[in-house]
């Protein structure tokens, strides 16, 4: 009985591996950039029960010497994640050696996606999937530089609005494409916590396009779940919302 029983589990366990094995290796793509490049590093940390987190990170370089600001800004980036990253792998070795079982074959994968690179902006999208006890979700940043000073944007850059005015032109944008319904009881508030002066402390993800700006909320950021909420604001549209110096001529 016992050997039928290990046997189960030595079966159980393949097919976790195998399961977790097939999930595809998510990929950054920067390919429309003439400069720059991305190398997709990834750790993952075992003992001898197997897999215990495996997380992924970009890493950048150029294939120039002309963008040395930026490049500065983007390895501070990414140093913050692997260190981040550093930090939840020695806590998830402490909990899996002390037999927590539940939180292996974690995953915490970051990859980005170019949105706009030109003399003014170099804006990228930074997506990220995690699996852990709370199960499968994405999460969404932007990445927005000043091309020239390598200066990382807040959304207070680049649009001609103050804090309150932001926030109630978002709210407006959010109420008219899905309603009051999804964003709880004192969304403007919410969305007021989300936008600081200092970009380092900016915790609303937004990135620069061609056209305007993406915004990346959640049906989380306001109450339970994961589905996107995104909103666009564009410069065709709207431009006397925007700072000029961060939209292309027309």
């Amino acid at each position: 009985m016992k050997k039928i029983t290990g046997i189960l589990v030595l079966l159980f366990l393949m097919v976790c591996s195998m399961a977790t094995a097939a999930r595809p290796e998510f990929r950054s793509d920067v390919r429309a950039s003439k400069w720059l490049q991305v190398e997709d590093r990834s750790i993952e940390t075992r003992d001898k029960d197997g897999l215990i987190l495996k997380v992924q990170w970009p890493v950048f370089t150029s294939r120039d010497a002309s963008h040395g600001h930026l490049l500065s800004s983007l390895k501070k980036e990414s140093d913050q994640t692997r260190s981040f990253f550093d930090k939840d792998i020695r806590e998830s070795k402490e909990l899996a050696a002390k037999g927590n079982r539940n939180i292996r074959n974690g995953r915490w994968l970051v990859y980005v996606e170019l949105e706009r690179d030109d003399a003014r902006v170099l804006s990228l999208l930074e997506r990220s999937f995690h699996r852990d006890l709370a199960g499968e979700r994405w999460g969404y940043g932007g990445l927005n530089f000043d091309a020239r000073t390598g200066k990382k944007l807040s959304s207070l850059d680049v649009f001609k609005l103050s804090k309150e005015e932001l926030a109630d032109t978002l709210l407006d944008r959010l109420v008219k494409k899905y309603g009051w319904n999804v964003l709880g009881d004192n969304p403007r508030k919410l969305i007021l916590s989300k936008i600081d002066s200092n970009a380092d402390m900016e915790f609303l993800p937004w990135v620069l396009t061609s056209g305007g700006v993406n915004f990346y909320f959640r049906t989380g950021d306001f109450r339970n779940g994961y589905a996107p909420l995104p909103i666009f604001i564009s410069f065709y549209d709207e431009p006397q919302l925007f700072n000029r110096k961060y939209m292309l001529s027309y």
